[in-house]
């Protein structure tokens, strides 16, 4: 066992700027690990079945990174016209506001060919994590479950209960963050449309996108989109538009995707309480980084789990010394 674990250390120091990467595609394999089974009772070989769902979410990952890219570049300029028409408001309400924050714009703007170049110097290493996230989903998809089955029939039967039972926790917890939580930001998008349509300013769909990238931030949600939006309504004497965005923007772009629709794709599958959903959210993001956005929820889960647990044992324990 000593050595067995050496090996095991050994191979996570070597590969400790890589176990990032490994991590998000072992959390990612385990939500799809399904969507492969349903490929192999259909008379589909494990490995063809690992391998279309691999390229299933390869194709879905790179156009939905590539539409959100394309759409934000192309309306840049109009962001920046948007900022300067709001400090420009703000400084004529407020006096002298807009000297501060402009040059301060400015050199935001001016900066961004540098940290683009920056960025550039970085792709080939992504190009190499990426390769990797993708061989390692396959091999987690391909024979994942057979490991970990092999695992838990390895364990005594008392353990395995316990393992059992934070397996279906920290799965659970996996597909509210990947399964609800993106369908929750897909479903943001589309009411975003007809909204923003009706608003009238034009830009649909960068605003729709915007809607549903901040539909994954915690708490924020798009609030803050709708925030921005009528905070410009207000710069451009537009009461009409500010009202849109209090009295049917909010409610129906912001509230009803958390209040109605990620309930019910829940359902009884994962009752998590959002407050600790919360904490393991930006916990992590403080923590650990953007791997923390995945781990933090799933370790905060397994400790309330681990809780409960505990609270049965000592329970059983009494009882027994009661007896």
């Amino acid at each position: 066992m000593v050595l067995v674990f050496a090996v095991f250390l050994t191979a996570a120091v070597a590969f400790w700027n890589l176990l990032w990467v490994v991590i998000l595609a072992l959390s990612l394999a385990v939500v799809v690990m399904p969507l492969q089974r349903r490929l192999v009772e259909r008379a589909v070989p494990e490995g063809l079945a690992a391998l279309v769902v691999t390229t299933l979410i390869f194709l879905a990952l790179v156009g939905a990174v590539g539409f959100t890219v394309a759409v934000l570049a192309q309306n840049v300029d109009f962001l920046v016209e948007i900022v300067q028409g709001i400090t420009g408001w703000i400084g004529a309400a407020g006096g002298g506001l807009e000297e501060g924050v402009t040059p301060w714009l400015n050199e935001k703007a001016a900066s961004l060919g540098d940290e683009a170049a920056g960025i550039a110097t970085q792709v080939p290493t992504l190009v190499l994590d990426f390769i990797v996230f993708f061989l390692a989903l396959y091999m987690f998809i391909y024979r994942g479950a057979a490991v970990a089955a092999e695992l838990t029939a390895a364990l005594p039967a008392r353990l395995r209960a316990v393992v059992e039972r934070m397996t279906k926790a920290s799965v659970d917890t996996l597909y509210a963050i990947y399964i609800v939580h993106v369908a929750t930001s897909v479903i943001t998008f589309f009411l975003a449309i007809p909204f923003f349509w009706v608003l009238g300013y034009g830009h649909v769909i960068f605003f729709a996108v915007m809607a549903g990238i901040f539909q994954l931030i915690p708490i924020i949600g798009p609030s803050l989109i709708m925030l921005f939006i009528g905070i410009f309504a207000l710069s451009q004497g537009d009461i009409r538009g500010a009202a849109l965005a209090a009295f049917v923007g909010y409610p129906v772009v912001c509230a009803l995707p958390d209040i109605y629709f990620r309930p019910l794709m829940m359902g009884r599958r994962a009752r998590i309480h959002p407050v600790i959903m919360w904490i393991g959210f930006f916990g992590g993001l403080v923590v650990m980084g953007l791997v923390g956005f995945i781990l933090g929820p799933v370790l905060v889960v397994l400790a309330v789990t681990a809780y409960h647990i505990l609270v049965e044992e000592l329970e059983g324990a009494k009882e027994t010394a009661d007896a």
